[in-house]
């Protein structure tokens, strides 16, 4: 059933593209200005699977017919014109999807040139010999046989610049342009309106004294560009139709910038849309696969950071399960306790509120390692807050409490008070920091237990900001700092190299810094700095 449909929708369309091309040629001239059927039938073969393809190919053979012989046209001539176009269209898609097996993406700068080398020039220009010989063959109408190719093949040449891109884009967008804000819709309006009344302006309201002005052809740029920038190629697709329609019905009534004879006029403004239509397609591509790539490094950035979250956690394994195994064995202690006491009726009141207090603080304390846990695996967006950084540094000690305790290191803290707060994602925030305090660890390993020493401090950086600094006690670097942020790069037996490299990348995309430097005496140093959050009154805290 859906493919009868595609077939009516189809058919109905050629035919009424087929009378919109009837209307676009002029009286001088036997071949249209723009033939849109041939680059609609294109549209339609590739956006259909090719098992599709013969079905689409029969149905616009009666809207060919209905369409060409309302024009006096002998039957012979038709279906001479319905072989060339249908080639036209079969030719290009066959070529377009050996190369590109999906639909084109008008996202990707490949695929349009694809479809603008085969789509736009080369399937036009082999169907437009085809149709010239037929049109010898016959002795149909006027003009010689590279006459007719040198006026076919800009005309079917536009009409696939301009129709494919306009029939793919909004078939593979229109979904995500319906759903857009109001905001995107008023921005259309005042661009396409805009752009109509320039349009009409220059191309159909010129006064014939200023008919000369070279600078009449660039005052639609702003739109065009606006168009690109702002709504990509969907919106440039959209533009250049609304630039072709009145451009075209300008030179066919003999108005606007294009002077000289009938044919002239033609001519020229195929030319004039073809060299507007291709580098505005082509820049309104490259800012949306740029677009697109940045959300997949983006994607791929936020997951390869999570698998590094996990990895971490994962190192933390055996101290998480022991700082867990804590609170439950109380539990069950305690719950002991109160059974044999129950079963020798010596349990008071007293000792029972004092039992149960101690189970439940023994559960929220398990239920405060499990929590801070599921948010750490947590995948998701980036969610920018303002955070206390102290509650944060204090959260990842907690966290790291058993690994840090198994490992026999003393933490020093040293937080100020009155620091601004910063505005960082929770989670990405913690993982800096608990990959840091996992590194100060591992660092220090080979020390003796009283020396293990990890100071964490906090407080204001220069730059009106807060910093955070991880030191340990540990032999410092062997090599530059610098290079320990190196992708891969590690100097641990089994390690990836990828937590602080990560880390740094996490701490980039905040605006902030991460660095490593020596700590005094001995050991290293890794500091965080973190933009803070802005006041009230729109400004960052100054620092005094």
């Amino acid at each position: 059933m859906s493919v009868l449909r595609a077939a009516l929708v189809v058919s109905g369309s050629y035919y009424l593209a087929a009378r919109l091309g009837f209307a676009l040629t002029p009286p001088w001239s036997p071949i249209s200005i723009l033939w849109p059927p041939n680059a609609l039938l294109l549209a339609a073969l590739l956006l259909a699977p090719t098992r599709q393809w013969w079905v689409l190919i029969a149905a616009v053979l009666p809207a060919h017919i209905a369409a060409q012989v309302q024009s006096g046209v002998p039957l012979s001539m038709v279906l001479g014109w319905y072989l060339s176009n249908s080639s036209e269209a079969l030719l290009g898609a066959a070529a377009i999807r050996l190369l590109c097996p999906r639909v084109p993406r008008f996202d990707s700068f490949r695929d349009v040139n694809v479809f603008l080398v085969f789509g736009a020039l080369l399937a036009p220009l082999a169907s437009s010999f085809i149709d010239a010989a037929l049109v010898t063959l016959l002795h149909w109408g006027q003009g010689g046989y590279w006459r007719l190719v040198r006026i076919r093949f800009p005309a079917n040449a536009l009409a696939a610049l301009l129709v494919v891109p306009l029939v793919l884009t909004w078939a593979q967008g229109a979904g995500a342009a319906l759903g857009a804000p109001l905001r995107r819709y008023v921005e259309a309006g005042l661009l396409f309106g805009g752009l109509t009344i320039i349009g009409l302006l220059v191309f159909n309201w010129l006064d014939p004294g200023t008919r000369r002005a070279p600078a009449l052809f660039y005052v639609p740029l702003p739109f065009l560009l606006w168009a690109a920038v702002r709504f990509g190629p969907m919106g440039v697709a959209a533009a250049n139709a609304i630039l072709a329609a009145a451009a075209i019905w300008g030179a066919l009534h003999g108005l606007g910038p294009f002077y000289g004879s009938p044919e002239y006029n033609a001519r020229d403004v195929q030319l004039f849309l073809i060299a507007v239509s291709v580098p505005l397609l082509l820049l309104a591509v490259l800012l949306a696969e740029r677009r697109r790539v940045e959300l997949e490094t983006r994607g791929q950035r936020q997951q390869l950071a999570h698998l590094s979250r996990v990895s971490l956690l994962g190192g933390l394994s055996g101290a998480l399960a022991h700082e867990l195994n804590q609170p439950l064995t109380a539990i069950l202690s305690n719950a002991q306790a109160a059974e044999h006491k129950l079963a020798a009726g010596g349990l008071d009141g007293a000792e029972l509120k004092e039992i149960l207090g101690d189970i439940v603080a023994a559960d929220r304390r398990a239920s405060d390692v499990i929590r801070k846990l599921r948010v750490l695996f947590k995948n998701g967006d980036t969610q920018l807050q303002e955070l206390d950084v102290n509650d944060v540094v204090r959260e990842v000690l907690d966290l790291a409490h058993g690994d840090l305790t198994t490992r026999h290191v003393t933490i020093v803290q040293r937080v100020d008070a009155r620091l601004p707060k910063a505005r960082a994602d929770r989670i990405q925030l913690q993982q800096v920091l608990l990959n840091l305090v996992v590194n100060a660890c591992e660092a220090m390993s080979a020390d003796e237990l009283h020396e293990r020493v990890l100071r964490v401090e906090t407080r204001r950086s220069a730059h009106d900001g807060v910093q955070i600094s991880v030191i340990d006690s540990g032999p410092g670097f062997a090599s530059s700092a610098e290079t320990l942020f190196e992708p891969f790069y590690t100097t641990k037996p089994h390690g990836l190299g990828l937590g602080l490299s990560i880390s740094r990348s996490i701490i980039t995309a905040h605006g902030g810094r991460l660095w490593g430097s020596g700590a005094p005496g001995r050991g290293a140093a890794f500091h965080v700095q973190l933009l803070a959050a802005l006041s009230p009154g729109g400004h960052a805290p100054l620092v005094q």
